[in-house]
């Protein structure tokens, strides 16, 4: 039987680092972080394009599990820390709404261009979370 934390509760941090889609999450930054390197960029630019990077893609998978949350309790997605009771949907809307803060932060800190690129990726990515994925429409973050 799964029973929701209670909220004093610690959340644990490993639940948090399950709850953003760790692989994908790293995946995309270190390609992002190479392609940086690839550019020639400089060391600290190529630190902001990969913290930038990880916040928004931190967001997109917290988002996710706190937007599927009912759903993921109602096909029993064991894998799911929420649905372990390791996180409260709560606790994961205010981590993912603090990450794309901070993701935008840093991305505009890249200039206006590349901020507001990064941050189309960012919002394809909650789009697709808050029920882009339940249509026609799914492929287009994406193709993005």
């Amino acid at each position: 039987m799964v029973h929701a934390p209670s909220r004093r509760q610690r959340i644990p941090g490993r639940a948090l680092a399950v709850a953003t889609h760790a692989g994908p999450t790293v995946a995309v930054t270190v390609v992002a972080t190479l392609l940086a390197v690839a550019a020639q960029l400089s060391a600290g630019r190529v630190a902001l394009v990969g913290l930038a990077v990880l916040a928004g893609q931190v967001s997109i998978g917290w988002s996710n599990d706190w937007l599927d949350a009912d759903r993921d309790r109602a096909v029993a997605r064991a894998d799911k820390p929420v649905v372990q009771g390791a996180v409260d949907p709560a606790a994961l809307r205010t981590a993912a709404l603090a990450a794309a803060a901070a993701a935008v932060v840093l991305s505009l800190l890249l200039g206006p261009v590349p901020g507001l690129l990064l941050l189309v990726l960012v919002a394809s990515g909650w789009a697709y979370n808050a029920g882009l994925k339940r249509t026609a429409a799914s492929g287009l973050p994406y193709v993005t």
